[in-house]
């Protein structure tokens, strides 16, 4: 289980990933607890339905390979073949700044170095890079007694005039294929897409939605469990017209 303190306004949130066991001051504390599965036990608390895609690691790679969409595969050998450089680093500073440039100019959400650190030794960042440019880069949350690894943030330079936007989706794709790859290597069981919407009239996300799914993921339901006391702070947070991502 993946579990770690995050700074809501002046309060201490704790979030916990994939897992769950029951601890009484849980009733009683601020707590968010995503995509679990082993939904058999009570939980104390607010729940809702959650979807994501998953890819079996366990597969072999050729197996994992060839269920990539055609064109994944053909844009993949394509950005390798115009030498783009996918690598992991921990560098929070440069990741932050290049997702929040991305960020703004789709008007979403950022993060900040704060937020990033919070996560501590659960979060892994990569990059592609041609020419020295980084092109794309993403994070992943990892639970490694579980065997799970969760996409957590994507950004590229798609939406600066002043690049190839043909290079650099190739090399986000590129990336995504490497990243794939390589949390098979290290003995992951589950690459998880970070999230589906389901059902969803957004077009936007509907692209999303289908971009994911060119990479072979399976349509998983799981509950996300908010405890009594996080729900209320919530919903009197909103009540009281106050931002903030909760």
């Amino acid at each position: 289980m993946v579990r770690y303190y995050k700074k809501f306004y002046v309060f201490n949130v704790c979030e916990s990933w994939f897992t769950y066991k029951f601890s009484f001051w849980d009733i009683f504390s601020l707590n968010i607890f995503f995509h679990i599965k082993n939904t058999h036990q009570w939980i104390p608390g607010v729940s809702e339905d959650t979807y994501t895609l998953e890819l079996d690691l366990e597969q072999s790679e050729e197996v994992i390979i060839a269920n990539f969409a055609k064109q994944i595969r053909q844009q993949a050998k394509i950005a390798e073949n115009e030498n783009t450089s996918c690598f992991f680093h921990q560098e929070v500073d440069q990741f932050v700044s290049f997702f929040n440039e991305f960020a703004l100019k789709k008007d979403t959400w950022t993060t900040s170095k704060r937020r990033i650190e919070e996560l501590g030794d659960n979060i892994k960042l990569s990059f592609a890079t041609n020419n020295g440019q980084i092109l794309a880069a993403h994070s992943y949350l990892i639970d490694e007694k579980v065997g799970i690894v969760r996409h957590l943030h994507s950004a590229t330079k798609r939406l600066d005039e002043n690049f190839d936007k043909n290079l650099i989706g190739r090399a986000n794709k590129y990336l995504t294929v490497k990243d794939i790859l390589y949390f098979k290597e290290q003995g992951f069981k589950i690459f998880d897409f970070g999230g589906f919407a389901k059902d969803t009239e957004n077009e936007s996300l509907k692209g999303i939605n289908n971009y994911k799914l060119l990479f072979g993921g399976k349509l998983v339901t799981c509950i996300n469990y908010s405890s009594f006391n996080y729900w209320i702070l919530k919903k009197v947070v909103r009540l009281l017209g106050l931002s903030g991502k909760v």
